[in-house]
C-alpha cells in the first residue's frame, strides 16, 4: 500500500502541561498520519480487507475526514469510493470530496436514518458490484493507537467522541494490552455543535459504549462555549479542529492530580 498509517509521536507539549498543571501530560499525535486525522488506520485497514476480498466499491456517510482518507488510501487501487455527505455540509468540504471520491452523494441526514443496505443500493451502478458500507464497524483499527502507547502506562486516556468507533477501539486496545487506564471520552454536550465533525445521527456503538461506561470509564460534555475556547487555546500548539480540539477542553474539567500520567489523543483535522 501506497501509504501507511500509524507509529505516530507521542509529544509533550509544555504549554498544555503548564495551563493544566500536569508534568506527566503526553499528546498522541494523529495529526501526522498520512492525510492528518486517526481516521486514515480505520482507511487503511478498510482499503486492505477490501482488496483481500476482491471489493469494487465502499461507500460511507461522512462529514468530510474519513471519506477523503477512504477515498485516497483506496485511490491506487480499482476500488471506487461513494460518500454521502448531508446536505447542509459546506461546499468547500464538498468540493474537496468530489475531487478524491467517485462520487459524492448529498441527503438530508437529519431527516432520515439511513440503513447499510438502503446506502449501498444508492452506491449501487449494476448488480454484479460487490459493495461494502463502512461507515462503522471498524473500530479494531484503533487499538494500535494503545499498542504504541502502552509502554507509557497511562492512568489516563482521553478521546473526542463522536459514533464512538474510536472510543470502542481504545477501551479493546487497552483490554488486549491489559492496562488499568481509565479511558475518558469527550464530547460536545449541543447537537449540532462547533465541534461539527462529532455530530452523529446514529451510531451502532451505544450498547457497546454503555457497558464501557458501566466497566468505569467515562463520558465528558463540553458545552459551546467550552468547545470554542478549547479549541482557540489548543489551535497554536497542536495540528487540531474543533471536534479533535475538545480533549482539551476537557482538561479543567477534571479532578486529575500532579502524578497522574495522561495521554490525550489529538485526532488531527484532515484535509477537509
Amino acid at each position: 500500500m501506497k501509504y501507511k498509517s500509524g507509529k505516530t509521536p507521542l509529544v509533550r507539549v509544555e504549554e498544555f502541561c503548564r495551563k493544566f498543571n500536569l508534568p506527566n501530560l503526553l499528546v498522541k499525535d494523529e495529526s501526522k498520519n498520512p492525510f492528518g486525522t486517526w481516521k486514515d488506520r480505520r482507511s487503511e485497514a478498510v482499503v486492505k480487507k477490501a482488496k483481500k476480498e476482491f471489493v469494487d466499491k465502499l461507500c460511507l456517510i461522512t462529514s468530510g475526514n474519513a471519506g477523503f482518507s477512504l477515498a485516497e488510501f483506496a485511490n491506487s487501487s480499482h476500488i471506487k469510493v461513494v460518500s454521502f455527505v448531508d446536505i447542509n455540509l459546506p461546499s468547500s468540504t464538498k468540493q474537496v470530496l468530489k475531487e478524491v471520491c467517485t462520487k459524492v452523494i448529498e441527503t438530508d441526514l437529519s431527516q432520515k436514518i439511513f440503513t447499510p443496505e438502503e446506502i449501498i443500493a444508492l452506491a449501487r451502478e449494476n448488480d454484479k458490484e460487490v459493495i461494502w458500507e463502512v461507515t462503522n464497524g471498524f473500530h479494531e483499527a484503533y487499538e494500535s493507537i494503545v499498542k504504541e502507547l502502552k509502554k507509557e502506562v497511562p492512568d489516563y486516556i482521553l478521546c473526542p467522541v463522536g459514533s464512538g468507533e474510536g472510543f470502542v477501539g481504545l477501551f479493546g486496545g487497552l483490554k488486549k494490552a491489559k492496562l488499568k487506564t481509565k479511558l475518558l471520552g469527550v464530547m460536545p454536550a449541543s447537537n449540532p455543535s462547533f465541534a461539527d465533525k462529532l455530530h452523529t445521527p446514529w451510531t451502532p456503538y451505544s450498547a457497546k459504549m454503555k457497558s464501557i461506561l458501566k466497566a468505569g470509564h467515562e463520558l465528558i460534555k463540553l458545552s459551546e462555549g467550552e468547545v470554542r475556547s478549547a479549541f482557540a487555546f489548543a489551535k497554536d500548539f497542536m495540528d487540531c479542529e474543533p471536534s479533535s480540539a475538545v480533549v482539551v477542553g476537557a482538561l479543567s474539567k477534571l479532578s486529575l492530580k500532579e502524578s497522574d500520567k495522561i495521554v490525550i489523543v489529538n485526532s488531527g483535522k484532515g484535509r477537509v
